[in-house]
């Protein structure tokens, strides 16, 4: 039987009042992973837990080669979240010494939030409308547009809440 997605959060809560890197904490995780393989935040925590916690390693090359398939394994499970690509952006920057690579994962994520913002400012200014709070919808909107000053989703959002251009 699969866990549910409240005891992968709570296996994951209980990861994270660990101390960071510890053993307790790692093989919490590793727990997490086995239970669930495509758990992102998981695979995420995972990632920096083991960066955190290891000091004497007695292969690096095959520790970080573990690390990194942990990351390649939450920007592929996740369709490549802008948390996931930050995490193996950071990874390329810091461990790899790759900034090249980094810079290109960076640049997606930050594309990709880009969209996620703009879907957010867009159904916040339609619900704003719908509950007939025009000023803050108004607000929201000409925030939004200084962001996606040209925005047809924003504007559609904008018509959708009775607002003037």
């Amino acid at each position: 039987m699969h866990p549910s997605p409240h005891e992968l959060l709570e296996l994951l809560s209980e990861a994270k009042r660990l101390e960071w890197g510890s053993e307790e904490q790692l093989k919490l995780l590793e727990r997490l992973r086995v239970l669930c393989p495509a758990h992102v935040p998981g695979l995420l925590l995972s990632s920096r837990a083991l960066l955190w916690g290891k000091e004497d390693l007695p292969d690096p090359a095959a520790f970080f080669a573990e690390v990194e398939q942990l990351l390649l394994g939450a920007v592929d499970a996740s369709d490549r979240t802008p948390e996931a690509l930050i995490g193996l952006a950071r990874f390329k920057s810091v461990v790899r010494d790759s900034p090249l690579e980094a810079e290109a994962l960076y640049r997606e994520a930050a594309t990709r939030a880009l969209s996620v913002l703009e879907e957010a400012w867009v159904g916040l200014v339609e619900s704003l409308g719908e509950q007939g709070k025009t000023e803050g919808a108004a607000r929201t909107a000409d925030l939004a547009s200084k962001l996606f000053p040209n925005s047809s989703a924003l504007a559609e959002a904008r018509k959708f809440a009775g607002l003037k251009d």
